[in-house]
């Protein structure tokens, strides 16, 4: 059974995102493997490994393994990420409504799609967004804008920007 589907619709979020005057989105890393299972609920994610022997009386031998992180592509896994997600949140509502509110809204599986009305608002929007992730030992990364002084500010404050924002992607070589 895959869970209740907890990321909103869609269709709201890319509108929602188009109204704001900077837009910003981030990727939680790694966000599946973040997430341990739990050792009673292991025994439903084993899988056989085919180990290929010489002995001609028993050809194949099975070697059993166990996931114990959340994997990527099942189909409970963005249903385990999101209400691990809204876990962590719920600590911080008071303390941090405004990125809560981004968590409960603009969060599609791992990528946050999402945006302000100014530089200020971004950069604490974010800010507390990082904060309330590394308080649940996850990352947010590759921080991206359509706003390039925002994207200095976030280099500076020491967030991971996206590749193509770096100084080693800007420099084509001309010859």
């Amino acid at each position: 059974m895959p869970g209740a589907n907890l990321n909103p619709n869609i269709f709201h979020l890319i509108i929602y995102f188009r109204l704001n005057t900077i837009a910003v989105t981030a990727d939680i890393e790694r966000a599946f493997l973040q997430i341990s299972l739990r050792d009673e609920d292991r025994d439903a994610v084993r899988f056989l490994f085919l180990e290929l022997e010489s002995n001609q009386t028993d050809p194949y031998k099975f070697q059993v393994y166990i996931f114990k992180r959340v994997m990527f592509g099942v189909n409970v896994s963005p249903f385990l990420l999101s209400a691990t997600i809204k876990y962590h949140i719920e600590k911080y509502r008071d303390q941090y409504p405004a990125a809560t509110e981004m968590f409960d809204t603009c969060v599609y599986v791992d990528d946050v799609i999402s945006g302000a009305e100014n530089i200020s608002q971004a950069l604490n929007l974010s800010k507390d967004a990082d904060t309330i992730m590394k308080n649940a030992s996850m990352t947010l990364r590759k921080w991206n804008s359509n706003n390039q002084t925002l994207m200095r500010t976030w280099k500076g404050e020491g967030l991971e920007i996206h590749p193509r924002h770096s100084e080693d992607s800007s420099q084509i070589p001309l010859s």
